[in-house]
């Protein structure tokens, strides 16, 4: 009877409680170039070359993510961020400065 309720209490922490909500997008570099900045701002879809997302920022930037996990790819979704900006790279977007997200969630 016990064994009934060990499976919803695991798959419960293993969703990871206390997180606050944060999801940690896979990396594309290990290098760390640049600071980290947090983003608070509005997940916009720009239907350009078949289409892609971009985050605009509350201080009116906009941020053209890396790695932006397909949970996120809504448009009109609000959002906070932690980044890092990313001078190395090229993008083919040139919406807005380029950055890799080290944390995102919901607002």
């Amino acid at each position: 009877m016990h064994r009934m309720y060990l499976l919803p209490l695991l798959l419960l922490a293993a969703c990871g409680g206390g997180t606050d909500g944060w999801v940690t997008p896979p990396s594309s570099n290990s290098e760390t170039v640049g600071s980290s900045m947090t983003i608070v701002g509005i997940v916009r879809r720009v239907p350009l070359e078949g289409g892609f997302f971009t985050i605009v920022g509350a201080d009116g930037v906009t941020y053209d993510p890396t790695n932006l996990p397909a949970a996120f790819r809504k448009d009109g979704l609000a959002v906070e961020a932690v980044a890092r900006p990313r001078p190395d790279r090229l993008g083919t977007h040139q919406v807005g400065q380029i950055v890799e997200l080290e944390r995102i969630r919901t607002r």
